[in-house]
């Protein structure tokens, strides 16, 4: 990871406008300023927008600068010849909120939650906080965070930093396979005692074939013979059907016959009815004639006011309209004169307190009537002359806003005589329909003169043709009847046919019972020999299959022994140590070159990865001896000798721990893992003299080309001065902020 770009908001003590640090115009640089200024707020920024995390801990608000309510920082890098931009975001409202961006360049590669996303930028980074800060970040009183955790926790950290995480995903996947194995195996087990058990039944099942073939074979005997049983009672059957059938068509002719006897005789009845009421209403033909005349002259007479009635109801609501405008325009009118009267009525009240102020000044010449102060007589006169003008100025309003009443008062609406017309067309109109109502009433007692003077016209034109139709009618009657008396022997006929098929309808149906029963059987039986041919087939599979087990059985048996294998080769104690046991070297060569330039070779240190417990177990040969377990301890000595680290001074400690953290450093910016190149040093020089000072930057210029970028975080003034190139940080009033000098 190589910085490129930091922009902050409202970040601890920087503002709004904190400027922008541009990591790409440095390769190494000083971040210096007094305590408190925001040295170290810069790297927080770093740690807070990619991680979430910083010296406040988790705790994000503690972050935001004090009186604001939200903050944000924005960090992009370089990883893999790829930009990577972190965008993080957290407001104090509404209990706290946290927004989280990810990008490449263009590409959004943020996920759908905050934790996916962290998640994600990790994964990329190939670093964890914790990772980052036991390596190439040494925070302010934490440079021996790596040094005084335990050899657990050390030995688990720098395997992080070694990227050995990859192995135990390896491993894990190695031992779910070999679960995985381990399942298809019992499953395997428990098919073949299936298998056994079924091969056992061969000769039962044979056995049993036998005794069912012999059963069906005698069931299809006596089904045969029921069968041709069944058919000569359907034989039967049909005859019979076929005679209650032309016996049933006659039987229905007779019913329709009597159906059209009543029908005929209904008809002759109605067209006799008929023919009586054609002949009353022939009687009164003068009377109907007559009132349908009156009828039709009154209906004329109601059509033409019902549309002057239509034209009253159109009036009537365009009156309402104008009446409504009236109002509204009458309403305004009213408000334009009130207001103006109001303001008529402050004039003249000014007015009269003015000329009250002018007699109390003309009567008692030394007092003030407004502050009741004592006054002189070139001021009252003053006063005077100024009430007299105001007078005279309100006057000139007075007769301006009387006017304006005169005004308002004086307008003629036009909606008046608009509405006064309307009226009289009203009131017009109204005259000439007020018959209206009793025009209908004598409409209404006309209106059964209209069926009659129907009814008329049909009776002139129909009395002859019904007399007529009625003779032909009664002559069909006569017929019909005749033919009618000739079905009574058909009936009887009829009903001994239906008996005689309901006593072979039950017969069949008692040996088609048995043959049903029959047939079932024979199909049960033929199901039950297919069955138990298909397990004797069955047999000869199963046998082929528990071959087929057997040799699956041995091939995961196999599988599960590689699994295990692999899972022993990848975990902590496998591939995962002997890559340990390779780096180890690696440090404490570079550890003890470094403390070389910072001691003057007065001080060692020496790594060791396995130590003796005092538990005795048996070797190969038998022989007892101590066994060994994983260790990370690290052993320091000078020229006094070995000495726990707690005896050192604060100065020696620092350079040691200095030197492990650089040498972890420098070892990661050469592995594949995390590809971190950015060196971070926050503060710890205060613990040296000068020459441990000087020696400590002669072995930062040393490295320096193993990194990308490095940072050292510093208040002491002698030693910014030994970086060309310098973060000069200053606290203000508006907050933190810096700038960048010693660059072309």
């Amino acid at each position: 990871m190589v910085p490129l770009k930091l922009k902050l908001f409202n970040f601890t003590s920087y503002g709004e406008n904190a400027p922008e640090l541009d990591f790409t115009r440095f390769q190494m640089a000083a971040i210096s300023g007094l305590n408190g200024a925001g040295k170290s707020s810069l790297l927080d920024a770093i740690t807070w927008c990619i991680w979430g995390t910083s010296r406040a801990g988790d705790s994000a608000d503690a972050l935001i600068k004090l009186g604001t309510q939200e903050m944000s920082v924005e960090f992009s890098f370089e990883l893999d010849q790829n930009e990577y931009t972190v965008k993080r975001r957290r407001l104090k409202k509404s209990g706290g909120s946290t927004a989280l961006e990810f990008w490449s360049t263009t590409h959004n590669l943020t996920e759908g939650t905050i934790k996916a996303t962290q998640q994600k930028i990790i994964d990329t980074l190939h670093l964890t906080f914790e990772t980052f800060s036991n390596s190439s970040f040494l925070r302010q009183g934490h440079a021996d965070e790596f040094t005084t955790k335990g050899p657990t926790d050390r030995k688990r950290i720098l395997a992080d930093i070694l990227g050995l995480d990859h192995y135990d995903k390896l491993e894990e996947k190695a031992k779910e396979k070999a679960k995985d194995t381990q399942t298809k195996l019992q499953m395997l087990e428990y098919h073949l005692l299936e298998i056994e058990a079924e091969l056992s039944q061969k000769e039962q099942r044979q056995e049993v074939y036998s005794q069912i073939k012999k059963e069906e074979e005698d069931a299809k005997n006596k089904l045969a013979q029921v069968e041709k049983l069944v058919r000569s009672i359907e034989e039967q059957k049909k005859l019979i059907e076929i005679s209650v059938h032309s016996l049933e068509e006659e039987a229905k002719r007779y019913q329709a016959l009597q159906a059209e006897l009543l029908n005929l005789k209904t008809q002759i009845d109605l067209k006799k009815q008929a023919q009586n009421e054609f002949k009353v209403i022939l009687e009164k033909k003068v009377e109907i004639e007559k009132k349908y005349a009156e009828l039709k002259e009154l209906e004329e007479k109601r059509k033409l006011l019902e549309e002057k009635r239509s034209e009253l109801i159109k009036i009537k609501d365009e009156l309402v309209q104008i009446q409504k405008i009236i109002v509204e325009r009458e309403d305004k009118r009213k408000t334009a004169i009130n207001k103006e009267e109001i303001l008529v009525k402050e004039l003249q009240t000014k007015n009269d307190s003015l000329l009250s102020q002018i007699e109390k000044l003309k009567s008692d010449k030394s007092i003030c009537p407004t502050c009741n102060q004592p006054v002189g007589e070139e001021k009252i006169k003053t006063i005077i002359g100024q009430n007299q003008k105001q007078i005279e100025q309100n006057n000139l309003d007075l007769k301006k806003h009387q006017q304006t009443i005169e005004k308002y008062q004086a307008i003629q609406l036009p909606e008046y005589k608009d509405a006064a017309i309307k009226e009289a067309l009203i009131k017009d109109l109204e005259s000439q329909t007020k018959d209206y109502y009793s025009l209908v009433s004598q409409i209404s007692n006309l209106s059964k003169y209209q069926e009659l003077f129907n009814k008329l016209s049909q009776a002139e034109a129909a009395v002859h043709a019904h007399q007529d139709a009625i003779l032909d009618l009664e002559k069909i009657f006569t017929l019909k009847e005749l033919d009618l008396k000739k079905g009574v022997d058909q009936e009887k006929k009829l009903s001994l046919a239906i008996s005689e098929l309901k006593e072979i309808e039950q017969k069949l149906q008692s040996e088609g019972a048995v043959k049903e029963e029959l047939a079932q059987r024979v199909l049960e039986l033929t199901g039950k020999i297919g069955e138990a041919k298909q397990l004797i087939d069955r047999v000869t599979h199963v046998e082929k299959l528990q071959k087929e087990k057997l040799a699956q059985k041995l091939k995961l048996q196999e599988g599960k022994d590689i699994y295990e294998e692999l899972s022993l080769a990848f975990g902590k104690k496998g591939i995962q140590a002997m890559i340990i046991e390779q780096a180890i070297p690696e440090i404490e060569e570079e550890t003890n070159k470094l403390l070389e330039k910072l001691t003057e070779g007065r001080m060692k240190v020496a790594l060791i990865t396995q130590k003796e417990t005092k538990t005795k177990v048996i070797g190969a040969e038998g022989k007892k001896d101590f066994a060994t377990v994983e260790t990370l301890e690290i052993i320091i000595s000078d020229e006094m000798g070995e000495r726990p680290y707690e005896l050192y001074s604060g100065g020696e400690t620092f350079r040691v721990n200095f030197a492990i953290r650089l040498a972890i450093s420098k070892l990661l910016s050469h592995r594949a893992g995390a590809k971190l190149q950015f060196l971070v040093i926050d503060e710890g020089f205060g613990t040296q003299d000068a020459p441990g000072r000087a020696r400590l930057v002669e072995a930062i210029d040393t490295i320096k080309d193993d990194f990308a970028k490095i940072v050292i975080i510093t208040h002491i003034e002698e030693l910014k001065d030994e970086f060309p190139t310098r973060i000069e940080v200053n606290k203000a009033a508006g907050g933190s902020t810096f700038e960048v000098v010693g660059v072309s």
